[in-house]
């Protein structure tokens, strides 16, 4: 009789844990890269199983230490039991041997009480551009300001985008009347990259060193995209760097074309003061590469 009891009791706990084991979701995390560049988006996706009819909550706030959460992406798995993906766009603004720290995570039993899951911990080396310095607290970029706006601005607002619109489309329409009248001059690619990029220099004292330099690099990559047909805009700057390096012709360093696009990252600091020589350098350099590419 004490053997039958003490089997039964035996099989009561493992059926018990049985079912807590089963309860519990079952998580995985990876990261598309094991190393990247400051301003790199890195995709961490996670891969959790939850209790049968569990949903992932609404409306979470997820937040990163030494990175920013650019794009949260949840969906659930098409033929599985019950398995959730989400897919977190994140960039770090720190060079170093970063950690992606644990999120929390909350979800809905099917009885509707609520219940939580931590992301695993992962980590990744992220490198800078500007410096070979180890120093973990070196920026390259800063975080976004956000700017509220009160509800009382918000009618004038309206009213002069309205207003804006109008006034464009007459510009527009005007433009159009003058442009069927002329006669109107066809310019190649080069030509037009050239062209904007001496009225760019011409008039850069009605711009601030840091949008000068953004409209320059702008005029590079737009000339490059059209020239070579791949996306110079959307990528950072070691990319565009391993791209164009084989596109160079031998009048061009390869070594003083990279420091020359290390420029363009070291503009985004609001105290960058480059002397008029070394903006004048820079716009040559640009003309040079517009001439010879």
């Amino acid at each position: 009789m004490l053997k039958i009891k003490a089997i039964i009791f035996c099989m009561l706990i493992i059926l018990n844990f049985y079912i807590a084991l089963h309860a519990q979701e079952f998580i995985v995390a990876s990261l598309n890269k094991d190393n990247a560049y400051i301003g790199d988006v890195l995709e961490f996706t996670v891969k959790v199983e939850l209790p049968k009819d569990a949903q992932i909550a609404a409306n979470q706030n997820f937040k990163l230490e030494d990175f920013e959460i650019s794009k949260v992406n949840i969906k659930r798995l098409p033929k599985s039991s019950n398995v959730y993906e989400l897919i977190f766009e994140i960039y770090a603004y720190k060079a170093g041997h970063l950690i992606i720290e644990p999120l929390t995570i909350f979800y809905i039993n099917p009885d509707g009480t609520n219940n939580l899951f931590f992301t695993p911990e992962k980590s990744v080396d992220i490198k800078s551009l500007i410096t070979d310095s180890k120093n973990p607290n070196i920026k390259d970029i800063k975080n976004l300001k956000k700017i509220s706006i009160s509800i009382i601005f918000i009618v004038p607002i309206i009213t002069l985008l309205i207003f804006i619109i109008i006034l464009s489309m007459h510009v527009i329409k005007n433009i159009r009347e003058q442009m069927e009248k002329a006669k109107i001059v066809i310019l190649d690619d080069k030509t037009i990259a050239l062209n904007t990029l001496n009225d760019l220099y011409q008039n850069r004292t009605n711009l601030n060193i840091r949008d000068f330099y953004y409209k320059m690099s702008e005029i590079l990559r737009t000339y490059m995209s059209k020239q070579y047909k791949f996306d110079a805009m959307e990528m950072t700057t070691s990319e565009f760097f391993e791209k164009v390096k084989e596109l160079l012709p031998s009048e061009i360093n390869i070594n003083e074309f990279k420091s020359y696009l290390q420029i363009f990252n070291l503009a985004r600091y609001a105290d960058f003061t480059p002397t008029e020589k070394k903006v004048e350098d820079n716009y040559l350099f640009t003309k040079k590469l517009l001439e010879l590419i």
